[in-house]
């Protein structure tokens, strides 16, 4: 009997060991085909239920005469899908999420795929219509360093459907301080410091962006690259000077300007392409970055040129004693409200405003809150509910449209314009999650028409928000730009 029971256990135990080495076996195969799957499945992303801008109808000033000369035919890739094929470092680098994020705050439909030093390219082609309008490139050196296959198969696919390149060239302590970009009659001059900032106003692709100003001063960091050709193919873009005279030798004086973003009109190899000597960290790369799209997919993928701005400034009467308004500040807000006008025509600042809290600060803000109501009619106003309470917490639609009736009453009596149609919740309470009855007492009072809110469906990242209609009051997705006194 004692011999019996050994042999069974030594059973169990044999099962048990084969149990957890199955298990193990099972665990590596799933990670092993999850890693193949990430790497290599598809990632077209759709677009959010939007329209397209239509960029067809709008047009920018005539370029002057002396660059029309240089300008290639007209990009058509029409035989091409409207989507950008990005080939990124890894999926978490950092500039290739900056390429994504802004790809997806255009509504642009978009790829992502590892770059490949060698093996596979992606299927370019379906049944003989492109698969991408755009290719982009992290870095640029993974593009000109593909293998011959790969680089011949990339380069004929972009000739025959008119598909541009756009390309990434971040320095980093490792890189060549002067080399030519392989295969083309472009050097690189990296890991400079430069300063003012120019741009050329006769570089094709301009479109959202405008050539009026220089960005004067030291640019940020000392790792940025700077484009030399006498090829006519390339037209410099963006260009700035160097911080000091020994920074490029062979080259002109430091005073010189030299390109850190160039486009490539396509006179080389019939490939138009646009080549950035640093990564997307400075403001103005984002916005020749869209005008690149834009250019390079011939208007099909662009954003709109027009703009409308709404800054909302809620709590304009709320806040403790030694943080309200003065009559400096006021003075401030009109003058900053003028030089805004002059850029943008008809520019007026939103105050939301909580009346209970009128004159409850020091007497130097007492009369700021004065001052502002002196100038009433040169802002706009929407009401942010009379004791700053948060809409969520009535469950009484009677109570909370009681508290919405003091505010009335409040504008009424100090002639604070209140047909405006909108309005703002504290804190964006009720909005999303939708609270029924904050809906139904803002129609009934106020006759709301458009509210906002930063949480549908999240806060973060911000270019996901979207807008939606409840009970025939419509959303929008306002921006955050939080400073002293401000929201969104």
């Amino acid at each position: 009997m004692i011999q019996l029971w050994k042999v069974v256990r030594h059973v169990r135990q044999l099962e048990l060991h084969r149990l957890i080495l199955l298990l193990i076996a099972f665990s590596l195969v799933s990670m092993c085909f999850l890693a193949y799957y990430v790497t290599n499945s598809p990632k077209i992303k759709e677009p959010p239920p939007l329209p397209f801008s239509d960029c067809s109808n709008q047009h920018r000033a005539l370029l002057p005469p002396q660059a029309s000369w240089r300008l290639t035919k007209s990009v058509d890739n029409s035989h091409t899908d409207p989507v950008v094929l990005v080939f990124v470092e890894s999926l978490y680098s950092q500039l290739g999420q900056e390429i994504v994020a802004i790809l997806e705050s255009s509504r642009f439909q978009y790829r992502t795929e590892i770059a490949p030093g060698k093996g596979d390219m992606p299927t370019l082609t379906d049944k003989g219509h492109g698969r991408y309008a755009l290719i982009v490139y992290e870095n640029v050196l993974k593009y000109v360093n593909l293998d011959t296959w790969n680089r011949d198969l990339l380069d004929k696919y972009c000739v025959e459907y008119g598909v541009g390149i756009i390309g990434f060239f971040k320095a980093n302590e490792n890189s060549l301080l002067s080399a030519q970009l392989k295969g083309f009659p472009l050097f690189l001059h990296s890991n400079l410091g430069l300063r003012d900032y120019h741009i050329n106003p006769s570089a094709p692709l301009l479109y959202v962006t405008q050539a009026n100003e220089v960005e004067q001063g030291p640019l940020p960091g000392d790792d940025w690259t700077v484009f030399q050709s006498n090829h006519t193919t390339y037209e410099p873009v963006l260009m700035a000077s160097t911080k000091s005279s020994e920074a490029i030798p062979h080259l002109a004086t430091h005073r010189a300007l030299h390109a850190t973003v160039v486009q490539d009109l396509g006179l080389h190899d019939g490939i138009q392409r646009v080549l950035f000597g640093n990564n997307l960290n400075f403001w103005l790369h984002k916005l020749i970055f869209v005008d690149a799209i834009a250019y390079l997919t011939g208007k099909r993928l662009c954003l709109a040129l027009d703009r409308y701005i709404l800054v909302d400034i809620d709590d304009i009467f709320v806040g403790k004693e030694g943080t309200r308004m003065k009559v400096s500040d006021v003075e401030a807000l009109l003058n900053t409200q003028n030089k805004l006008r002059t850029l943008v025509p008809s520019f007026t600042f939103n105050l939301g405003f909580s009346g209970k809290f009128y004159h409850t600060g020091t007497d130097e803000e007492d009369e700021g809150d004065d001052m502002l109501l002196k100038h009433r009619k040169e802002f706009w106003w929407f009401p942010h509910m009379w004791s700053h309470m948060q809409p969520h917490l009535f469950h009484n639609v009677t109570v909370l449209a009681e508290q919405m009736k003091l505010n009335k009453q409040f504008a009424l009596e100090h002639g604070i314009p209140t047909d405006l149609g909108y309005a703002v919740a504290p804190h964006h309470s009720g909005v999303y999650p939708v609270h029924a009855q904050l809906y139904e007492a803002w129609k009934a009072v106020w006759g709301i028409q458009v509210t906002s809110t930063e949480e549908y469906p999240h806060l973060r990242p911000a270019r996901y928000r979207r807008g939606f209609t409840h009970n025939g009051i419509m959303k929008t997705k306002p921006v955050a730009a939080n400073a002293t006194g401000l929201e969104r």
